[in-house]
Formats: C-alpha cells, structure tokens, sequence
C-alpha cells in the first residue's frame, strides 16, 4: 500500500507538469485555446481522483497505525499483570470490562460467571 501511494504521488507530480507544460504550449501557439481546454480539464480530473486515492490510502494506514499502536498497548498491559501476586481494586478495573451473573442452576448448584475483559 505504501508503494502504492508512492507511485501515485508520481503520477501526480506528472499531471501538475503535464498542466504546466500545456500551458507553454497554449502560450507558444502550439495548441489551441479549445485543446488546451480540454487537456487541461482531463489531467485535472485525473491529478484529483488520484489526490483523493493517495488521501484515503494515508487516512487508512493512519487507522492500521493506531490499531497496531493499541494491540502494542494491550501486550503491555498484559504483561504488566501476569505475575500477580495480590489483586486489588486498581488492576481489577484495568483488567475487567464487566462481570456476568448468571441464575444458580438447580440440579448442579452451579453459578455461571462470565468475565468480559478490556481487551
């Protein structure tokens, strides 16, 4: 994806001088004031499409960036408190989401307990 964005980054740079280029030659009477138009309008459509592409690729691996940078966090938190040796209220809180109750079953006298953790 990053190459990808690179190669459009080029191409983008060659649009703006195929504009400019067109210009020139509009100015030296080489093309005409309805080719230069319609030059101009085509290089233009492509230079944005391509602007927008290279801007939702960068928005993208921002996103993949942060979901990576979080997934480190959560590593960190894990082995922050693997090796407990007393629980208190502070990692109870860091650790657990919340806890699920659910009704003692009758022939077994079970509770069913569910733990929702935070990661």
């Amino acid at each position: 994806m990053i190459s990808d964005i690179a190669i459009y980054k080029k191409k983008i740079e060659e649009y703006s001088k195929c504009i400019r280029d067109t210009y020139v030659d509009k100015a030296k009477g080489i093309i005409t004031e309805s080719d230069f138009i319609a030059l101009t309008k085509d290089f233009t459509a492509d230079k944005e499409r391509l602007e927008r592409t290279v801007a939702d690729g960068e928005k993208q691996l921002s996103e993949l960036e942060e979901k990576l940078k979080n997934g480190d966090n959560r590593r960190e938190i894990i082995e922050q408190y693997t090796n407990l040796e007393h629980l208190n209220r502070e990692t109870v809180e860091t650790l657990v989401d919340y806890i699920s109750v659910g009704k003692r079953i009758p022939k077994t006298r079970d509770v069913p307990i569910e733990i929702h953790w935070n990661f």
